[in-house]
């Protein structure tokens, strides 16, 4: 029984120990980690928006009763867009991603913030395509390129149904013609052996960025 009280006064010696290491952790690197946070989110409105704008945040509310979001608008002399942050479960996290779209609802960039979804299969929703070699890649210009499954959304209407062609095989690999065709037809490819990631970010655009644009729009 005495043993029995001296271990348990030990684990809370040690659970009380961890919880208050973990407390103080928190204090210190919180603001470090909200700076980390608003520096990528800047980042990311930098490469889903057009060159030159000017990048403004502003909030809306999506109903009289609801809370605002907030959203980016970017102005050029002669444009405007507008991006919002959307997040979507997928099939094992929340895929948070952030969209651009035209007044008209054309997106004209997108670019996934972060996610935990399967490696190798849902994960893929921020993979980059290399197309360098061991024997060429260095010393060479630095390669700019852009993950696959986020560039195929340029020129997609959120207004509209998006498909999905399971087909066709995925984007990165198709031809300059097959990827105008599937835009033409408001689609995306599927990531292979991952369709409830692909579907997940698709049901993002209509439940959420639809909406949000709506709201901006008055």
């Amino acid at each position: 029984m005495i043993d029995m009280l001296r271990l348990s006064i030990v684990l809370t010696v040690i659970a009380c120990g961890a919880a208050l290491l973990i407390a103080v952790t928190n204090m210190k690197t919180q603001d470090r980690i909200a700076s980390q946070q608003i520096a990528a989110q800047q980042e990311a409105l930098k490469r889903i928006m057009p060159e030159g704008v000017t990048i403004t945040e502003r909030k809306v509310a999506l109903s009289p009763e609801s809370d605002s979001v907030t959203y980016w608008t970017g102005c050029s002399a002669t444009d405007t867009v507008y991006a919002f942050k959307v997040g979507s479960r997928g099939y094992s996290s929340v895929i948070n991603y952030m969209v651009c779209t035209t007044p008209e609802g054309i997106i004209t960039g997108m670019t996934v913030l972060d996610q935990s979804e399967t490696p190798g299969l849902g994960s893929r929703v921020q993979e980059t395509i290399s197309k360098k070699y061991i024997w060429n890649g260095f010393g060479g210009p630095e390669e700019k390129t852009a993950p696959w499954f986020s560039e195929q959304f340029r020129g997609i209407s959120i207004n509209r149904p998006v498909a999905i062609e399971k087909a066709m095989g995925e984007w990165h690999l198709l031809g300059e013609q097959q990827r105008s065709k599937l835009t033409g037809k408001n689609g995306i490819t599927a990531i292979t052996g991952s369709t409830i990631s692909t579907r997940a970010v698709i049901s993002g655009l209509s439940s959420k960025a639809k909406v949000y644009l709506k709201a901006i729009r008055g």
